[in-house]
């Protein structure tokens, strides 16, 4: 050793065989002290479940698709990074907490006094800290809940997974809900343009014209033979209708063509607004269940012998390093006078 004051390893084992009777002590004091503190704290205990976000819930889209075959669309795909993060959002909703709440009285059962200031954010504190949504290392969405209660920790988690289905599905059917009642208004705006368009057409056939191309044909025929004959009488009827088909005919092909134009659209406006009506009404699991809650029959927390150790481990580093600094301070040696004349 370059300075006497330095430890290495060496001298900090002899160090430690010194004082081995008072560590031994303070380590077997430190142990028996925190196992027996151990048993002061309440027991907790813990439920899970394991579950996976589908691809889609648009029961309207699964099951009245005529397009090619989409993997989105299928009931049985798993979901995405995206779907899962979506997922996990909602699962971490205030809605789910307030029912939460609500269901099981928890400001009673974790002794929370309405009466007191910020009772509320202490009682969201004390939910969030006992609700744990996390990923899972296969893409999964694991939900535990802990309590000291088993029963009610696995009453809590299969709650969650029960007001999931309820929490989507709620918001999916607002959603669907409005676009039925937006397209049922343009169905009755298109049915309205099409009654008008109806009355149009009647009009026009009130003036003679039915089918115009086959109208102006035949009479273009029948005109051609009256000329021939020299009928006057048929040429002026037959020069009438002319007259008619030309003011009436054009009217009556864009009739037609609104008309066309319009039903089509009715249907289109029909079907989108079945599909709205479904989806709306429609309820299906927004999640694949992979493991339902169980009561847990052994605690998570605490673990005795892991508060012993690390307990005993700390009060032996702090003891060695309090017990370095008074060997250190005891050899240090004493100033000489002329030395401190100097």
């Amino acid at each position: 050793m370059q300075n006497n004051d330095q430890y290495n390893s060496f001298s900090l084992l002899k160090f430690v065989w010194k004082w081995r009777k008072w560590l031994l002590i303070i380590g077997l004091a430190t142990a028996i002290l925190s196992l027996l503190c151990s048993y002061l704290v309440t027991p907790r205990f813990k439920s899970t479940a394991v579950i996976y976000a589908t691809r889609t819930n648009s029961t309207a889209k699964i099951l009245l698709n005529k397009e090619n075959y989409n993997e989105r669309l299928e009931m049985k795909a798993y979901g995405t990074e995206e779907e899962t993060e979506q997922l996990m959002q909602l699962l971490n909703a205030l809605e789910i907490k307030d029912s939460l709440i609500v269901h099981y009285n928890l400001a009673d059962h974790y002794d929370v006094s309405t009466k007191s200031k910020g009772w509320q954010t202490k009682l969201y504190k004390m939910l969030t800290n006992n609700l744990t949504i996390k990923r899972t290392d296969y893409g999964a969405i694991s939900i535990s809940v802990s309590d000291e209660d088993p029963q009610m920790a696995c009453d809590m988690a299969d709650y969650v997974l029960r007001l999931i289905d309820t929490v989507k599905n709620r918001a999916e059917h607002e959603r669907a809900a409005a676009a039925f009642a937006a397209l049922q208004r343009q169905v009755d705006s298109v049915n309205k343009e099409i009654a008008r368009i109806d009355d149009s057409i009647q009009m026009c056939m009130e003036h003679g014209v039915f089918e115009v191309e086959e109208q102006t044909n035949r009479v273009m025929q029948q005109y051609a033979i009256a000329v021939a004959q020299g009928n006057q009488a048929a040429i002026a009827r037959l020069e009438n209708e002319q007259k008619k088909l030309a003011e009436w005919g054009p009217r009556l092909d864009a009739w037609h063509d609104l008309q066309y134009n319009f039903r089509e659209y009715q249907s289109l406006c029909k079907a989108k607004m079945m599909n709205a009506q479904l989806d709306m009404e429609g309820c299906i699991p927004v999640k694949f269940v992979v493991d339902r809650p169980i009561p847990a029959d052994k605690k998570y927390f605490p673990k005795r012998s892991v508060i012993m150790i690390v307990s005993t481990f700390c009060v032996l580093a702090i003891a060695l390093i309090v017990l370095l600094m008074i060997d250190k301070i005891e050899d240090k040696p004493a100033t000489k006078p002329e030395e401190a004349d100097k």
